[in-house]
């Protein structure tokens, strides 16, 4: 995992996926995994949020597609997770 300038923490999909499962043990793994492949194609395909803004991949396969200020309703990530796509 590493700090990006933006303020996330980059994670890759898989370590993403084995933490949401621990905070979250009712969920299924291919449905979490479905939801984030979805987000990372729509981040891929230029997807952007209602504001104009790239969308938060984490929060996108949650929450809809939206970037992290109109999701969580913050200004900035505080080291909040991010997929890494590269």
């Amino acid at each position: 995992m590493t700090q990006t300038k933006s303020g996330f923490t980059l994670i890759s999909k898989d370590a993403y996926v084995d933490r949401f499962l621990t905070a979250n043990p009712s969920e299924r793994r291919d449905d979490v995994v479905a939801r984030l492949d979805n987000a990372i194609a729509a981040h891929k395909d230029g997807k952007r949020c209602s504001c104009g803004e790239q969308i938060w991949i984490v929060g996108s396969a949650e929450a809809g597609y939206g970037c992290f200020t109109c999701i969580t309703g913050e200004a900035t990530p505080d080291s909040d997770y991010e997929i890494s796509t590269t």
